[in-house]
């Protein structure tokens, strides 16, 4: 969830709850409001009433209209006596005028005159046109509500939007970003938010930090392929200056022999870890367009010669061409450790098939009939089993081009056959 529409949400809820309480409470104080003037009136009808009556003018003694009515009844003193001198209450009184009955407010009351007698007075106005008031009043605070709602919610859209601007562009900014590329400009903010001052402030000192160990490691890096290169070089020329000596016994030849190997062993070692760490680093930064079709086909001709002996069937299935954007050597490195490890790892007369499309390669082969370690597969110096010719970096390597370049890598184990895929993400899509 964004963050704006998190911030929206929680004022939504509040505000509704904010409103729909005011709401009721206003909704409830009108109504009594109403409800008073109701009873006043009621009142000052009633002793307008009982003034005529006791002044001698004739009334009638009951009168239903749709306005108001009321009954005047006489009773007995001991009747007034039980009576209340007061009261209001609801109830359904029948109009003559509609031939039918509605609900009604009703002030009732016990009054004597001057000759001894008592009687009761009922004054009643009918509640439907009250009813229609209170439908009328809810629907208003209903629209009222709702249109405060709206300009609310437009106002925080109209002023977070604003206000938000620095931290959008500083997220825009560190998508853009990539260490030891080339950058905009240092970030600035023109905010006078103090939040976001000293986000950009912290933001640039970090940038600036990363920058400096970047080209430390580069510098390294650098520094280690030119100085160790060199003595194992010279370690391995004089070796091979030791093994022309015609002087030499059988015996230091086999361990001449033995030292070259592992140095050998160790030069390509060297290489392959200076190569991985460059990677890692994002030394790699010329990208080109790359067809992934070809260079399969190119690569596979000369990992043909080198596994003849193994007899291992090839078969290539094209749905479509495949095409990145990537360093070209880093390409070559992918496609080439995924190929490598199909045949290294795979048995004598055995298969490889490899699927192509737009979106997706995918490369299977025979091999052990056992699933491997996913967890482990892609660390670095991880073997399966006892095979000391192989020095674990080759799909270490390709899990870094893949990180590197938002690539998607998967190992399954499926109908005896090892299966490494390669997915292109949203970016592939978008040459």
């Amino acid at each position: 969830m964004k963050l704006r529409d998190k911030i929206f949400s929680q004022i939504l809820v509040y505000f509704a709850a904010i409103m729909g309480i005011w709401a009721v409470v206003f909704y409830f104080v009108i109504m009594d409001e109403v409800r008073d003037e109701t009873d006043d009136y009621l009142q000052i009808y009633a002793r307008q009433i009982i003034t005529l009556h006791n002044a001698g003018s004739v009334i009638p003694m009951q009168k239903f209209v749709s306005n108001n009515s009321y009954v005047l009844k006489e009773i007995t003193q001991q009747e007034a006596q039980q009576l209340p001198t007061a009261r209001f209450f609801e109830e359904e009184i029948y109009i003559p005028e509609k031939g039918e009955t509605e609900p009604a407010r009703t002030f009732q009351t016990v009054f004597g005159d001057t000759e001894g007698h008592f009687y009761m007075l009922k004054v009643s106005v009918p509640t439907v046109e009250t009813r229609e008031l209170q439908l009328a009043i809810l629907f208003s605070i209903i629209i009222l509500f709702s249109i405060l709602l709206i300009i609310l919610l437009f106002i925080n859209f109209i002023v977070f939007r604003r206000e938000m601007k620095p931290l959008y562009f500083l997220l825009k900014w560190l998508k853009n970003y990539t260490i030891g590329k080339k950058n905009k400009p240092t970030l600035e903010t023109k905010s006078n938010i103090a939040e976001f001052k000293e986000l950009y402030h912290a933001m640039n000192c970090s940038v600036k930090r990363n920058e400096d160990v970047f080209e430390q490691q580069k510098q390294f890096i650098c520094n280690a392929s030119h100085e160790l290169q060199t003595p194992l070089a010279v370690c391995k020329n004089r070796l091979e200056m030791l093994l022309e000596n015609e002087n030499i016994a059988e015996n230091e030849l086999v361990e001449i022999m033995k030292i070259k190997q592992s140095l050998d062993k160790s030069i390509q070692l060297n290489k392959t870890l200076l190569f991985l760490a460059k990677i890692e680093n994002g030394q790699f930064v010329d990208d080109k367009i790359v067809n992934i079709n070809n260079l399969i086909k190119l690569l596979f001709e000369d990992f043909q010669e080198i596994f003849a002996y193994k007899n291992i069937t090839f078969e290539m299935e094209e749905h479509g061409i495949l095409l990145l954007s990537i360093n070209e050597t880093l390409a070559n490195s992918l496609i080439s450790n995924l190929l490598k490890n199909a045949f290294v790892h795979n048995l004598s007369n055995g298969k490889i098939l490899v699927r192509i499309d737009t979106e997706k390669i995918v490369f299977h082969n025979t091999g052990n009939h056992r699933e491997l370690d996913r967890n482990l597969i892609f660390n670095r110096f991880y073997t399966e089993g006892n095979n000391h010719n192989s020095s674990g970096l080759g799909l270490a390597i390709v899990k870094s081009i893949c990180q590197n370049y938002n690539l998607k890598i998967n190992y399954e184990f499926r109908g005896n056959e090892h299966i490494f895929s390669v997915e292109m993400m949203t970016w592939s899509r978008n040459i």
